[in-house]
């Protein structure tokens, strides 16, 4: 077997490793797994393939890719569960690991592309997200390969009629995840052609085929869902999920810096290592001569200063720029194995200070564990002990000086470190964290058939669990446009915090409380309930 196809090989064990286990050891956690399952729910039930909707409305944040591929998988399995529901994300994330070795093997050589995607593979953000319920790892995926094919067509002469592949790709990125699929590359390859000032790559761009193309995959599925709707859907979906979306916070309101935080913690471990790399390349007019270099480096400042630019921010935002900076490291690391450069004194320390006071903090944990949390003691221990063994190792090849055996080390503690918090760790926190059982006592009290009404909250998190496609939502704030809490009859979940607008309340009116997510729940009586105005 040649190297190449080991490196494959290698890869996809890795990958196995870090995002199968365990895929459905935890529920689904609030707010946008329970949702995105209800949703799938609600369409495997009614044989729905166009439409998606969630507690009654028209669901017009995400369009239908990751909902289709959830459906199919639930087909196969028999059910909507949290294996099939999870399962595009995690596919996704392979599919990402796959392509960055095939990215960074065409431009820079095997070892390089197979370093880069064990990076993408073991960073803290990637590892959250290929096991959760989330939109964005496929979306990363798709984007890649339109990327890929991209670059293909524009660096290499040769392979120009790639760019035909870029805009399928383009097109399914759009399914899953919005405009946002054709924006990026577009804005990517624009801002290569005019720093290049080469003019005739436009003509690489193969816009006359390549727009029939993307339109043919892409458009038939808004078309039917906007005529469904009587185009709601897609007024919704252009106006509030993109140009609102863009200039407005719509609650994820974050100064333009918040990336600059946030970017560091979602490339751990890897960080250490990324931040003496910049101190290494310097800027150079070299940059701008060699095409390759040029493109890779638009394309992790384009989308960080889009992101920056835009009101709403979150962290997941940046997983596409996270291939082209696991390139980076591995040139780096590549250059530190070659011996072309030597670990600096700020390699050391800042690799020294990690892995140190992880090693540390695990020794600790029992005895914190111990004592704040007994019932988390037996947990603690396994968790303990693969991570702090894991990172006295990496400070051993650290001190040793070892990079390539420091690299793979690195790799393995968080390959070992994840298999371990995900059949520990996280099924543990399921219980402050899972909306099911909540929803299981409440259907204990609340027979089918009778009405159960959520009170000012819209967010879906136990429509799945009860089984009930619709709860409606209770408000008696002015102005509000839901029912009036007054006069109805049934049961309504409420927070703490609202409770104090039912006035007076006898006690037999609350039939029990729990707390999901740091909230405290009531299921309340709503018979002879008066509310405050």
């Amino acid at each position: 077997m040649n190297e190449q196809r080991l490196y494959s090989l290698y890869l996809l064990l890795l990958s196995a490793l870090l995002f199968f286990p365990f895929l459905g050891s935890r529920d689904f956690w609030a707010p946008v797994e329970p949702r995105y399952a209800e949703i799938a729910r609600v369409m495997f039930m009614k044989g729905e393939w166009i439409v998606p909707t969630v507690n009654g409305d028209l669901y017009t944040d995400k369009p239908i890719l990751f909902f289709w591929l959830v459906l199919i998988f639930s087909k196969l399995a028999g059910s909507v569960n949290e294996w099939t529901v999870r399962l595009p994300a995690v596919l996704g994330a392979l599919g990402a690991v796959l392509t960055t070795y095939k990215l960074g093997k065409d431009f820079f050589g095997p070892k390089i592309g197979f370093m880069a995607a064990v990076v993408l593979a073991t960073s803290v953000r990637v590892i959250l997200e290929a096991r959760w319920a989330h939109v964005d790892m496929l979306f990363t995926f798709l984007f890649l390969l339109s990327m890929l094919f991209a670059a293909r067509a524009v660096l290499v002469k040769e392979n120009r009629n790639e760019m035909i592949a870029a805009y399928v790709f383009m097109a399914l990125a759009v399914l899953t995840k919005g405009l946002i699929g054709v924006v990026l590359p577009a804005l990517v390859l624009m801002t290569f052609v005019v720093v290049r000032r080469d003019w005739r790559l436009l003509a690489k761009a193969r816009l006359p085929l390549g727009i029939p193309l993307f339109l043919l995959v892409a458009a038939p599925w808004f078309y039917l869902v906007n005529q469904a709707t009587g185009g709601k859907w897609l007024g919704d979906f252009i106006y509030i999920h993109h140009v609102r979306r863009f200039t407005e916070p719509l609650g994820h309101r974050e100064p333009f810096y918040y990336y600059f935080t946030t970017l560091p913690v979602d490339l751990l471990p890897w960080t250490i290592f990324a931040l003496p790399a910049l101190f290494a390349y310097k800027p150079s007019k070299k940059l701008f001569a060699e095409p390759t270099s040029l493109f890779f480096t638009l394309w992790f400042f384009v989308i960080f200063i889009f992101f920056s630019l835009s009101d709403s921010k979150r962290d997941l935002y940046l997983l596409p720029l996270l291939p082209v900076t696991a390139l980076f490291i591995a040139v780096y690391f590549e250059d530190l194995v070659s011996g072309k450069l030597s670990l600096g004194w700020l390699q050391s320390s800042l690799a020294f200070a990690l892995f140190g006071l992880l090693a540390l903090g695990c020794l600790a944990l029992p005895m914190a564990t111990w004592m704040l949390r007994r019932d988390a003691f037996g947990i603690s221990i396994p968790i303990a002990l693969a991570i702090g063994a894991g990172a006295l190792i990496v400070f051993y090849f650290l001190w040793r000086r070892e990079p390539w055996r420091l690299f793979l080390a690195t790799a393995l503690l968080m390959a070992v470190g994840l298999t371990v918090a995900s059949a520990w760790v996280l099924p543990y926190l399921d219980q402050f964290k899972s909306p099911r059982p909540l929803a299981l006592a409440v259907n204990a009290k609340v027979p089918p058939g009778v009405p159960l009404y959520i009170y000012a909250d819209t967010m879906n998190d136990y429509n799945f669990y009860t089984g009930r496609e619709i709860i409606p939502v209770l408000s008696s704030r002015p102005g509000s446009q839901a029912p009036a809490l007054a006069n109805q009859a049934g049961y309504l979940l409420i927070r703490d915090r609202d409770l104090q607008r039912i006035h007076p309340l006898p006690d037999d009116k609350v039939l029990l409380s729990q707390s999901v997510g740091g909230k405290t729940w009531y299921l309340v009586s709503l018979a002879d309930v008066e509310f405050r105005r």
